[in-house]
């Protein structure tokens, strides 16, 4: 509300507004007055200054007034002789609407909600038709005797099963060590023969060797040596490059071991080491030699290709590729299986040969070409069956001088040969594997026949150049 005829400073205690009033020439009266506006009734009082501040219509007690200094526009500080404008802070309620104090509680009693009232939904209820309907099922009484005959039929059933399974194992243990008790008698009837046949023919077998030995020349020891039709060329080119082995005066010569082989459809054959010592200090160590021996026409002979481990050519040269031949060539050597990996789709084995050295350091230094079988060739499966022989399942007649095989390598028998790849890149392959010993051709591929055939496979299935990649090596 404005008041344009009034002038002085407004003051205010918070709800309520009043002004003291000055004369209309801006000098204040001698008995300023004070407005109020009530914040009960709402009424504008005028009361003077020194008078009681009580509203005159509802009695309400005015607080001690508060000056307010009044702001212009732009929050600036108003001109003292400008006009001033109430502020209508009074709420637009009346008194009746004002909220009025709640009533004390009596002394003993305590204020608090009303309980209020819960009823339960009510279900629907049966008819007398569906009572009826839902009369307790009479109970059966359980049969004792029926219960035992029921779970004893059972039992028995299991029962019979029980002793069923446990017959048929029985039976087949019975068999099965039926079997090796059988199997062990054989084996060991066989082994008593072959120590009485040994004990009986042994000083035979010492006899031709001596007699072997005392021939000066090939010429002389060619009578001594099986197949002497054969082997008597070979002898004669062996020789022109190599040493005859002979016994200085003096020279005792001991059987160590002795094995007697059996040949399907042929003569047995003995297979012998022997120490070989001289009395004298000058002619060295004793050494151990290994000689197998043949029986011809009720005679021991003496397998020389096996004595010598005789080769076609010379297996340094061989293997350096010096002449340059792809013809296929025969060795008796040692063999390694280094890797074995998969190559073009098909799994391989990568080998080394090696020739019997007496000095072994020396044998690993023959820097020997490494050459790849595919392991489901028919070489490969020669190959896998020499690898893994196992010396503590040798039977009586299986032969046994490849138990002194130093580790990881198998004496074999072999034809190898060079071919040219497509670079003009020369590699090493195996023709053929022959035998997993180095006894001669007759005798050892006998032997070797027990297990697998003869029958050359496709060397152009086998054939894989060398591709030393990444692989399970040994």
């Amino acid at each position: 509300m404005i008041f344009p005829e009034l002038r002085g400073s407004p003051e205010s205690d918070g709800g309520r507004v009043w002004w003291h009033v000055a004369s209309a020439g801006g000098v204040m009266a001698e008995s300023p007055m004070e407005l109020f506006r009530c914040p009960a009734c709402g009424k504008v009082v005028s009361l003077p200054a020194d008078a009681e501040r009580v509203c005159g219509e509802c009695g309400y007690a005015f607080g001690k007034p508060v000056a307010i200094t009044p702001r212009g526009e732009g929050n600036q500080v108003a001109d003292p002789g400008g006009g001033m404008v109430q502020r209508d802070v009074a709420t637009t309620r009346s008194s009746k609407e004002w909220a009025r104090p709640a009533p004390t509680p009596r002394e003993g009693s305590i204020a608090g909600p009303e309980p209020k009232s819960f009823t339960a939904p009510s279900r629907p209820q049966p008819s007398a038709d569906q009572v009826n309907l839902r009369r307790p099922a009479k109970k059966r009484g359980v049969n004792p005797t029926r219960l035992l005959l029921h779970l004893g039929g059972w039992s028995i059933l299991l029962m019979v099963i029980a002793i069923g399974v446990k017959f048929r194992m029985g039976k087949t243990d019975s068999e099965s060590t039926r079997g090796g008790t059988k199997h062990s008698e054989s084996d060991a009837s066989m082994e008593e023969g072959m120590q009485r046949f040994l004990m009986q023919e042994l000083p035979s077998v010492r006899t031709t060797l001596l007699s072997y030995l005392a021939e000066a020349s090939w010429v002389g020891r060619a009578q001594f040596v099986s197949n002497s039709s054969d082997v008597a060329p070979k002898m004669q080119r062996h020789y022109r490059s190599n040493r005859m082995w002979s016994l200085s005066p003096g020279s005792s010569l001991t059987p160590m071991s002795a094995n007697v082989i059996r040949v399907p459809g042929g003569n047995p054959i003995v297979e012998t080491v022997f120490q070989v010592e001289s009395h004298r200090e000058a002619q060295g160590e004793p050494y151990l030699r290994e000689v197998v021996f043949v029986r011809e026409r009720n005679r021991w002979k003496i397998d020389w290709e096996a004595l010598v481990r005789h080769a076609p050519q010379s297996w340094s040269l061989f293997y350096a590729d010096v002449a340059g031949s792809n013809q296929p060539a025969e060795f008796r050597l040692f063999a390694r299986k280094i890797m074995t990996r998969v190559q073009e789709g098909t799994p391989v084995m990568v080998l080394k040969f090696y020739q019997l050295r007496e000095d072994l350091e020396e044998m690993w230094k023959q820097d020997t070409p490494p050459v790849v079988v595919a392991r489901d060739s028919d070489n490969g499966r020669r190959f896998l069956e020499i690898f893994q022989r196992d010396p503590s399942r040798s039977r009586p007649g299986d032969p046994r001088l490849w138990h002194r095989d130093p580790q990881n390598l198998r004496r074999v028998r072999v034809q190898l040969r060079w071919k040219t790849g497509k670079d003009d890149e020369r590699y090493l392959v195996v023709d053929k594997v022959l035998a997993g010993n180095w006894l001669s051709g007759v005798a050892g591929e006998r032997v070797f026949q027990d297990r697998f055939s003869n029958i050359r496979g496709d060397s152009e299935k086998e054939e894989k150049r060398p591709n030393l990649g990444a692989g399970e090596a040994e």
